[in-house]
């Protein structure tokens, strides 16, 4: 008898485990398909996801019935659920995104205005452990902008250690109390790094979208994803570090402590902070440096 009780003991303790774990998969509301890279996060605490390409998502910690997800992404509302017992489906409604008129054309004759040039100093930079922030750089308008309105090309440095790591960019209106806004075009923005130190560019001039005259601000998002997972190794030995160093590439060229943007935001815990608030934190190190191309 005692196999018996013993393999009941197992059975139930594998039971328990697995009711404790949170799993649930993120779908459009109108058609019932998944919704890839939602950014989630359990509110007020420094854990979060990504969704994956089916929509699924998972947390590995046990003690989360009861608290709350934060559940955004590009073109539905943000969406706040209890965490249940079991499997979760969070029903995201669509909403549109309201783009400004242009009220200007393109010229023929393109000229090109570069704001925020990028060089080959990558001193500094920031990545993920396993957290789907946002960082976001606020991009000031200025008068001299109006020659070449219209947003063409967003640059940035990367840094990965595997291969098509992706990510995702959002332009952002500039929102309540100067934080991040809501997305300037409804179209996502997804990005490639390549292995090693890379600069990556992603022509946004297909979408016509002028300068806004308050600026903007440019955010990288990173996606919780099983690709963009990296376990550290040895450099001589090529032997996986003990404990485990887990990231989730790529790391993205910042702007270091003494000369960081006035105005650098992270999306945290589910809810826009500005880095010049958390000194002493290794967050405000965060504000990415993203290089502007405008046109006309």
């Amino acid at each position: 008898m005692k196999p018996a009780i013993l393999l009941l003991f197992v059975f139930l303790l594998s039971v328990g485990v697995g009711f404790g774990q949170v799993k649930g998969v993120v779908t459009d509301k109108a058609t019932g398909k998944p919704v890839a890279f939602a950014n989630i996060w359990v509110e007020n605490e420094n854990l979060g996801t990504t969704s994956s390409e089916k929509g699924e998502f998972s947390f590995s910690q046990t003690n989360l019935s009861g608290k709350t997800l934060v559940i955004s992404c590009l073109g539905y509302e943000k969406t706040k659920v209890t965490i249940p017992a079991g499997t979760l489906r969070v029903s995201l409604v669509p909403t549109a995104v309201a783009l400004d008129v242009v009220t200007v054309k393109k010229s023929t004759k393109r000229r090109k205005f570069v704001i925020n040039q990028l060089d080959e100093n990558t001193e500094y930079s920031f990545g993920s452990n396993g957290t789907p922030w946002i960082v976001a750089q606020y991009i000031p308008y200025k008068p001299g902008y109006a020659a070449t309105p219209f947003l063409d090309e967003i640059s940035l440095v990367t840094l990965s250690n595997v291969k098509n790591a992706t990510f995702k960019l959002h332009l952002l209106r500039v929102g309540e109390n100067g934080a991040p806004g809501k997305d300037l075009i409804s179209a996502p923005l997804i990005g490639v790094a390549q292995k090693g130190i890379k600069t990556v560019k992603l022509d946004v001039s297909q979408y016509d979208v002028p300068m806004p005259e308050n600026g903007l601000f440019i955010a990288f998002e990173w996606l919780i994803l099983k690709q963009n997972r990296y376990e550290a190794v040895d450099p001589e030995t090529g032997a996986k570090e003990v404990p485990a160093r887990v990231s989730y590439e790529p790391s993205i060229r910042s702007y270091g402590p003494d000369n960081r943007s006035p105005n650098g935001w992270i999306y945290h815990q589910g809810k826009w902070v500005s880095t010049n608030q958390r000194e002493g934190d290794a967050i405000t190190s965060a504000t990415p440096h993203f290089q502007l191309t405008l046109s006309n």
